[in-house]
């Protein structure tokens, strides 16, 4: 695996329905290199740090091999990175293959994978698709957030190397799969409730569904 490219954006408002909103899904970029500090790369700031950003959330990539499925059911050629507001556009990744916890080095960098991504309604404005977001949930080609373990410097074309994999772990595609299709899986929920480096936005989504669905036994 390699970085094809490296994105990067600042807050910018555009006009939706009438409305004033302000988003950073709109990357682009960088020449060839990006620093990276304790809260991501330099030079990219979230627009809502709610739901974008922080400390599980510092860094977003995306495989461009899922860019040739969106091309063929949107009937639209996508070529540009940055495709759905990534920061690593990276030329080859199965979500299937990557664990929750696993480590990956870029460059002179560590990052630790900790949780695949919630696509909100900003991803249907950048695609120009309303119905976009339901669509690329239920592919669960959701991508990778990831959380700095050492700072340092990427450089476009660095390789993608899984350094450690986390033992025991689920994948980002099982992951997904909980989230958006497979809805009732108590055991399996609880499972993922045990993992140490999931993310405690995800936990905390599957402790509600559990109680939901009146189990109260990982609550």
């Amino acid at each position: 695996m390699k970085v094809l490219s490296i994105n990067i954006s600042e807050p910018k408002k555009i006009v939706f329905n009438g409305k004033e909103l302000t988003t950073s899904i709109y990357k682009m970029p960088v020449e060839e290199s990006a620093e990276i500090s304790e809260h991501g790369i330099n030079g990219d700031r979230q627009a809502d740090l709610k739901v974008h950003g922080g400390y599980d959330k510092a860094l977003y990539g995306y495989s461009f091999k899922h860019y040739k499925k969106w091309s063929e059911d949107l009937g639209v050629n996508f070529k540009n990175f940055g495709l759905v507001g990534e920061n690593l556009t990276i030329d080859d990744f199965d979500e299937k293959k990557i664990n929750i916890g696993d480590e990956i080095r870029i460059g002179n960098c560590v990052f630790q994978v900790s949780q695949p991504r919630i696509p909100c309604y900003k991803l249907g404005i950048k695609m120009n698709n309303r119905e976009f977001p339901k669509m690329f949930s239920q592919s669960c080609l959701l991508g990778i957030y990831l959380r700095i373990v050492k700072t340092g410097k990427i450089f476009v074309n660095d390789t993608v190397e899984i350094i450690k994999q986390e033992p025991n772990s689920l994948s980002i595609f099982e992951i997904s799969e909980l989230l958006f299709k497979d809805l009732t899986n108590k055991g399996k929920m609880k499972e993922a409730l045990n993992l140490k480096y999931l993310s405690e936005e995800i936990k905390e989504k599957f402790r509600e569904r559990l109680m939901k669905l009146g189990d109260f036994e990982s609550i």
